[in-house]
């Protein structure tokens, strides 16, 4: 498990092409894993409802069926979820429902979620935007962020991450 957080980790790290260093995307390795783990969980129910013996119900083949419809979740992240960073703001996307553009000036709070492992961004609305920690092209976001948003918008412990992480540095994504 450490060596697939550390491959994570660092496919989100690789530079941003010049063109799209504005853009925020999942890394391949996002669709990767979302394949293959969905992949393998979905094999597993199949061949638990195939060959059931004492030890497989229909209970074990919908358990393994959950875990493929996670791995899936991965790859539609990945195809749906991308954000553009733009003058005075933010164009986003979410996974379940349709996107939008926030102004700087309109975010009233900015809070990184440890355990989430996201940006929770709120606006004057009540809009609520989350950036993944996942994406590539953090560095860029965070410093969006600090030079943009109200200062009184940030936490101080958010803040703190969105520095490390616009000097290159993002939040860990197994701890």
């Amino acid at each position: 498990m450490t060596l697939v957080m550390r491959w994570l980790a660092r496919s989100r790290s690789r530079s941003a092409k010049p063109a799209n260093s504005k853009l925020l995307y999942h890394p391949t390795s996002t669709l990767v894993l979302g394949l293959v783990g969905g992949g393998f969980f979905l094999a597993l129910a199949i061949l638990s409802y195939v060959f059931a013996n004492d030890t497989g119900t229909l209970g074990i083949s919908l358990f393994f069926a959950g875990f493929a419809l996670l791995g899936f979740v991965f790859v539609w992240e990945y195809f749906r979820v991308r954000h553009s960073l733009e003058p005075g703001g933010m164009r986003y996307q979410k996974l379940l429902s349709n996107g939008g553009k926030l102004r700087w000036n309109e975010v009233t709070r900015v809070h990184y979620s440890q355990s989430a492992k996201w940006f929770r961004l709120v606006t004057k609305t009540g809009e609520v935007v989350r950036v993944s920690a996942m994406l590539v092209g953090l560095p860029e976001f965070a410093r969006a962020v600090l030079d943009e948003v109200p200062s009184e918008s940030i936490d101080t412990t958010t803040r703190d991450v969105l520095r490390e992480t616009a000097a290159g540095h993002p939040p860990s994504l197994w701890a």
